[in-house]
């Protein structure tokens, strides 16, 4: 047997008879099981919402066929505002689509942004916005901090645990006096250092992918083999940074006490103080219009828009003579001058709302290019991105209500100013929603950012303990 291996053989025995190792065992596990339990509500209500939403459209369309079929027989003859036949009213409501966001099969890893953006967005004639789409309450405190999810326990608590067992690494054999013991044998300080961050690395490591696994099958609904795999590698190399960063620090030969501070210190810059200096710059530097003053200017537009109805759909059907029915266009009735003023103002707030979207992905920008100054925004970025909760898959499903919505518009435009009724075989060549943003090349470009900087990260601190070490090692940890 090796004499790394026999040192790593000791080290675990020591910390397995240590009782604060049990204690951070017990913390571990019940975090690790309590954050599942809260990303796997998150899922349910997620599914649930989105279920709920296309059983009431099914049903909604059901109703609506009927409806046509009554209208056209002449069984019925309802208001115009509530013809089904009339393209405008089927467009406007009781033909909505639902754009819907798929759960992923990791999200109980992970809420992320998925408690700011709804999983479902009804799209109208009106609009389609996925962030004013939300209409429950939350409690903005708790929008504010984030859930206590399985990303926020490996990011924020599991370096304290590492680092609660790992910041006398080596101090606590000098200050007991066996240290100048144990280099009198023949063993280096490079392979005791290497030995130690091994034993304490290895058994974090294992309780906090085998309790995740667990709780994740528990009450997860499941493990995809696939995305466990890649989750263990991101908290392996996060948690080897910590551990070797406790080295580092073990390494200059200060006692127990100042490494505790010392490390304190580095958690509270590394997660605490960059990522909040990141995402309080972006904020500044790249602000987003207020919504508040969004909705007053739409308003307004709305308000100067129906004062110049007529001009705007004489302008229309200037442009697009062929849509013109039968008639002047003074006899267009409500509902077709409704659309066209809708239209109008749509046009003249895009730039507006073009600017919010600019911003919005401005600050995204920003964070990318900083997430590299700490291993946590990096560590979260990736763990939110494999669980389909982080910015990539929102921006997507934005990305494609949009064009759903201009889709939608597309269909329903000419049947509104042709003056035209739909049949019940219309209903069949509305246009549908699929999400298409689930590709595994988007999972490899949000996942491999992330695992190359934490790679380089732990790499770099580890490079720093090992030159350290051969930099006389032996020599400052003698008394």
């Amino acid at each position: 047997m090796s004499l790394l291996r026999r040192t790593l053989i000791h080290e675990l025995k020591a910390l397995l008879a240590d009782r604060i190792v049990w204690v951070a065992a017990a913390a571990l596990v019940f975090l690790t099981g309590y954050s599942v339990h809260v990303g796997a509500r998150a899922v349910e209500t997620h599914r649930s919402q989105v279920e709920a939403a296309l059983e009431e459209e099914a049903e909604r369309y059901e109703l609506l066929r009927s409806a046509m079929e009554n209208v056209h027989s002449g069984n019925a003859s309802p208001s115009p505002f509530q013809d089904p036949t009339r393209p405008y009213v089927a467009g406007r409501g009781r033909g909505q689509r639902y754009a819907v966001l798929p759960t992923s099969p990791f999200q109980a890893s992970a809420v992320g942004q998925s408690d700011l953006i709804p999983p479902v967005v009804a799209v109208i004639l009106d609009g389609a916005d996925p962030r004013s789409a939300r209409e429950e309450i939350e409690n903005p405190l708790h929008l504010l901090t984030g859930p206590l999810d399985l990303a926020f326990v490996v990011t924020f608590l599991l370096p304290l645990l590492a680092l609660a067992l790992s910041f006398d690494l080596i101090s606590r054999e000098r200050e007991q006096g066996t240290l100048a013991l144990v280099l009198s044998q023949p063993v280096s300080a490079r392979s005791l250092t290497i030995a130690k961050i091994l034993a304490r690395w290895g058994l974090l490591l294992v309780m906090v992918v085998a309790a995740a696994g667990v709780s994740l099958l528990v009450l997860g609904g499941g493990v995809p083999p696939d995305r466990f795999l890649l989750w263990s590698g991101v908290v392996a190399l996060y948690l080897g940074f910590w551990v070797a960063l406790a080295a580092v620090v073990n390494v200059t030969g200060r006692d127990s006490a100042r490494n505790a501070v010392a490390l304190a210190f580095l958690w509270l810059v590394f997660v605490i103080l960059i990522p909040a200096g990141v995402q309080l710059t972006a904020g500044l530097l790249h602000p987003v219009p207020s919504r508040a003053e969004l909705v007053a200017l739409e308003r307004e537009e709305v308000r100067q828009v129906q004062e110049q109805a007529a001009a705007v759909l004489a302008q229309y059907y200037d442009d697009h003579p062929e849509l013109l029915p039968a008639g002047s266009v003074d006899e267009v009735d409500f509902q077709t001058r409704a659309f066209a003023v809708n239209e109008e103002v749509r046009g003249r707030l895009a730039p507006v709302r073009a600017r919010y979207g600019e911003s919005l992905e401005a600050q995204r920008e920003w964070i990318r290019t900083f997430r590299w100054l700490s291993p946590t925004i990096l560590a979260y970025e990736t763990l939110i991105e494999l669980a389909g909760t982080g910015d990539r898959r929102v921006a997507r499903f934005e990305a494609e209500v949009e064009a759903f919505h201009a889709e939608w518009i597309a269909f329903f435009e000419p049947l509104i100013f042709g003056d035209r009724r739909l049949v019940p075989e219309d209903l069949d060549r509305l246009p549908s929603w699929e999400f298409r943003g689930d590709g595994r090349s988007d999972l490899r470009a949000a996942f491999m950012p992330g695992m190359l900087g934490l790679l380089l990260f732990t790499g770099v601190v580890v490079g720093v303990a090992m030159r350290l070490l051969r930099d006389g090692g032996d020599r400052r940890w003698m008394p």
